[in-house]
C-alpha cells in the first residue's frame, strides 16, 4: 500500500518553509521536499510586510506542486502563537444508563462546550486536558471507559481571522482547494513532550528569530498562553546597536560566543579584508541583557496566568532563537530559579530545535490522514 503524503506550510517569524513527507519507521518521517523562502515576517499580531508574505507563499506552493506533480489535495498550515488564542472549558454529558464511551461520545462533549462565536476568531483546534467518569475517575483516553457520565476540562485553539485572511487567498488562487490550519504550539507540545510530562504540567517556550510563544501544556490541551515579540534578532539588534556593525557580522559575533567561559578579553571576527576586535565581555552584556528582557516576559506570564506551576516543573525551550546559544539556558535559569532544558524533534538527522514547529505540525497533520 502507498504511503500517504502530506504537504505542510510553516509560516515562520523569518521565513516560511514548504515541506513534503510521509511517515517513515518508528515515528520517523521520509522527507520528498523542503524548501524555504525569507521574508518579512511578523510582529504584534501583525505581517509586516504582506506582498512579501505573499510572494513568499506563491513560491512555496509552486514547489509543493512541483514535488507532488500536480496541486496538493490539502495543504497544512502552522499558525504561530502570535495569532492564536486559547479558551479553556468545562464540559458534561449525561447518558441514560451506564455504557461504554465510544468517540462518538467525545465528539458530542466537546459540542456541548459553549465557545463564544467571534468574527475576528475560527476555532482550529480542540482536545482534552482531562477526563472525568462518574467514579470520579481522571483519564488521559475516556474511549471503552463504561459510565453514566461523560465530563472534560477542554482546550480549544482559535486563530485569528486575519490570519486566515493573508495565507487563504493567496493558496486558493494558487490552485488549493482545501486549506487546514493547525496550531503550532499546540503540535509542538504534543510532538516534543512525553505524554506523562504532558499530564503532570509542562511549560514551553518557543523562541524564535523575532516572535516567542510561552505555553503551560497538560494532557493534550494548551490551558494558557502567551506570544510577544522577542527573538534570536533581537540579541542580534542589540549587537548592531553597540558596534554600529552589519547585521551579519552582529549575527557572527553572537553564534561565537560562549556566555559561560571565563577564559578570553576579545574576539576576532573577520570583516570583509579588515579583521576587527571585539570584547567579549562586552557582547556578552548585550546578549544578557536581551536573555533578561526575555526572562521577565516569562516570569510576568507564569505570574498572571492563573496557573501556579509546582517548582519541579522546568522550563523547556524549543525554536531556533537563542537554543544554539552557549549558556543561554544557564542565564535563563538563573534569573527565573528554575531547570531549563532545551528539545528538539528526536528524529535522526533532524534533532535540531530550529525545525521544532515543522516537523510538530507535519506530525499532527500525518495524524489527521491515519
Amino acid at each position: 500500500m502507498q504511503k500517504r503524503q502530506v504537504a505542510i506550510l510553516d509560516v515562520g517569524s523569518a521565513e516560511i518553509t514548504a515541506l513534503v513527507a510521509e511517515r517513515g519507521i518508528n515515528k520517523t518521517f521520509v522527507l520528498k521536499g523542503k524548501y524555504s523562502f525569507g521574508y518579512d515576517g511578523f510582529g504584534n499580531g501583525e505581517f509586516l510586510n504582506e506582498e512579501s508574505l505573499a510572494l513568499s507563499l506563491k513560491e512555496a506552493v509552486n514547489c509543493l506542486k512541483s514535488t507532488l506533480k500536480g496541486n496538493p489535495v490539502t495543504v497544512y498550515v502552522g499558525v504561530p502563537g502570535e495569532f492564536t488564542s486559547v479558551t479553556v472549558k468545562q464540559s458534561q454529558i449525561s447518558f441514560e444508563k451506564k455504557k461504554r464511551i465510544e468517540e462518538s461520545d467525545v465528539d458530542a462533549l466537546f459540542d456541548a462546550a459553549f465557545v463564544v462565536q467571534s468574527s475576528k476568531h475560527t476555532l482550529i483546534n480542540r482536545s482534552a486536558i482531562v477526563y472525568e467518569l462518574d467514579d470520579f475517575r481522571r483519564l488521559a483516553n475516556p474511549l471503552g471507559a463504561v459510565s453514566e457520565i461523560l465530563k472534560g476540562k477542554l482546550s480549544f485553539i482559535s486563530c485569528s481571522n486575519y490570519f486566515i485572511e493573508k495565507i487563504s487567498p493567496v493558496l486558493t488562487e494558487a490552485g488549493i482547494k482545501n486549506i487546514e490550519y493547525i496550531s503550532v504550539p499546540l503540535a509542538e507540545a504534543m510532538y516534543l513532550i512525553d505524554a506523562d510530562t504532558r499530564d503532570r504540567i509542562t511549560l514551553l517556550v518557543d523562541v524564535g528569530y523575532i516572535s516567542t510563544t510561552v505555553s503551560i501544556i497538560q494532557g493534550d490541551g494548551l490551558i494558557c498562553q502567551r506570544a510577544f515579540s522577542f527573538g534570536g534578532g533581537y540579541i542580534t539588534g542589540k549587537i548592531v546597536e553597540r558596534y554600529g556593525v552589519d547585521f551579519a557580522v552582529a549575527e557572527r559575533l553572537k553564534r561565537k560566543i560562549n556566555l559561560t567561559a571565563m577564559n578570553t578579553t576579545s574576539l576576532d571576527v573577520i570583516d570583509g579584508e579588515d579583521g576587527n576586535y571585539y570584547s567579549v565581555n562586552e557582547i556578552k552584556e548585550c546578549i544578557f541583557s536581551m536573555l533578561d528582557v526575555l526572562a521577565e516576559e516569562i516570569s510576568d506570564f507564569m505570574e498572571t496566568c492563573g496557573y501556579t506551576l509546582p517548582e519541579y516543573v522546568p522550563l523547556t525551550v524549543t525554536g531556533g532563537g537563542i537554543s544554539f546559544l552557549r549558556g543561554a539556558k544557564e542565564r535563563l535559569s538563573d534569573r527565573l530559579n528554575m531547570s531549563v532544558k532545551v528539545v528538539a524533534p528526536s528524529v535522526p538527522m533532524m534533532n535540531n530545535p530550529t525545525l521544532s514547529s515543522l516537523l510538530s505540525v507535519l506530525d499532527m497533520a500525518l495524524g489527521q490522514i491515519q
